[in-house]
């Protein structure tokens, strides 16, 4: 009797312990869950007023207000930081010619230059970046989730905008809230087209005049193409960044017909149809060369109007396709170079 009595009480006893156990799990629990969810409120705050939101092509990105370490995947993202007075970490050019990147002077020192025909995601990580900035290119498609594992990573317009290298500038001032500065940056480039222009009208005028006296052969100006060789072919094409800035000084040649499609080849039967009187030519590597060399030894290379009159001139591939701010003053020197102070 007094056995069983004990061990009822002994029962109840470990009952309020449990209850009291249970009872304290459930109040910590609950403790827990609103800590939690105060710092899931508090982390969203401080998120949202440390970093700027950016809308790209693969949707909306939260980056740092002030990002310090800054990765450029193309030519026309690094010449546009540079130009907005934001030096990366690092660029990748995919094909290494440090001499064809001299255009950008001494703004180019201490970047990290990346090349290989493939970006090196390990490079890329040793760099410990803060963002990552990348046109819409058919070459970083596939790894933009790697990227956005590594750094915040905005993609700008470019295959959208067919190549706009203005356009992108003003992107990429968005993204680092410098749009005054990209706007000052144009308009000091259009007031440096629109004074040149009207030198190479003055000097048009005077060659003609100096060489023929009918009235028919001074209002003709003078014209210039830019072709180049890659992949063992000579190029052409009407939209490329040598071209346009030609074509805004109104000294490129209209072009007709098969010509007219992107990336075109040269052959040796079209290329009376580039018979301008200058001819810019560039080389993207030196097995390229061989191309123009081959080309040279033609009897049809001697009849062209260019070759006649001594106006062909070799310039870089990397400014005369750079795309960016940078390269097109780069190209309007050596307009001026070639055309405007050579005899």
């Amino acid at each position: 009797m007094l056995a069983s009595l004990l061990c009822k009480r002994e029962w109840r006893g470990v009952s309020q312990r449990l209850l009291l156990s249970l009872l304290t799990v459930v109040i910590v629990s609950a403790c827990s869950s609103t800590v939690v969810d105060r710092s899931k409120m508090l982390n969203a705050k401080l998120t949202s007023t440390s970093c700027l939101v950016v809308q790209h092509i693969k949707g909306n990105t939260c980056i740092p207000l002030n990002p310090q370490r800054i990765i450029a995947l193309s030519q026309t993202d690094l010449g546009h930081l540079l130009a907005l007075n934001t030096k990366p970490v690092g660029a990748y050019l995919q094909y290494e010619n440090v001499d064809n990147m001299l255009y950008l002077g001494e703004k180019r020192d201490g970047v990290k230059l990346m090349y290989g025909s493939q970006l090196n995601l390990e490079q890329v990580v040793l760099l410990n970046p803060d963002l990552i900035i990348v046109i819409s290119h058919g070459t970083f498609n596939g790894i933009y989730n790697q990227l956005s594992q590594i750094a915040p990573t905005v993609v700008l317009p470019w295959m959208e905008t067919r190549g706009d290298w203005k356009q992108h500038l003003k992107d990429v001032a968005r993204v680092l809230e410098k749009t005054e500065l990209a706007t000052q940056l144009l308009n000091d480039y259009d007031r440096r087209v629109q004074k040149l222009k009207q030198v190479l009208s003055v000097s048009s005028a005077a060659d003609h005049e100096g060489a023929v006296s009918t009235k028919e052969s001074r209002q003709q100006p003078i014209r210039a193409s830019f072709l180049y060789a890659s992949g063992g072919q000579l190029r052409y094409t009407r939209k490329t960044f040598g071209n346009r800035i030609l074509d805004e000084l109104g000294l490129l040649k209209p072009i007709s017909g098969i010509l007219n499609i992107p990336n075109s080849m040269i052959s040796e039967e079209t290329l009376p149809e580039i018979d301008s009187d200058i001819l810019f030519l560039a080389t993207y590597s030196e097995n390229d060369s061989s191309v123009i060399k081959q080309l040279q030894r033609k009897p049809l290379w001697f009849k062209l109007k260019a070759v006649q009159q001594n106006q062909v001139y070799f310039v870089n591939s990397k400014v005369w396709y750079g795309f960016n701010i940078l390269a097109a003053h780069a190209v309007l020197d050596d307009i001026e170079k070639y055309i405007v102070n050579t005899p």
